[in-house]
């Protein structure tokens, strides 16, 4: 994805209330859960979501149609 689009995009104040916010609340308190049930350290499920953020932003321009993505 170009860093253009990227740049543009911005949620509308009821994405940000209503989904994004609570979806980082609940990636919050399963990220918490896993520390707990694993018995490791914050730092290696830190490690874990910057892999899975990472495999986001690798495969996303692989997905791109001509019209772009559908959330832009």
């Amino acid at each position: 994805m170009s860093d253009n689009l990227e740049l543009k995009w911005q949620p509308t104040k009821e994405q940000l209330d209503n989904m994004i916010l609570p979806a980082y609340t609940d990636i919050a308190k399963q990220s918490v859960a896993y520390v707990n049930k694993f018995g490791c350290p914050p730092e290696y499920v830190a490690d874990m979501l910057r892999d899975i953020a990472d495999a986001l932003t690798s495969i996303h321009p692989e997905s791109e149609s001509e019209s772009g993505c559908s959330c832009c």
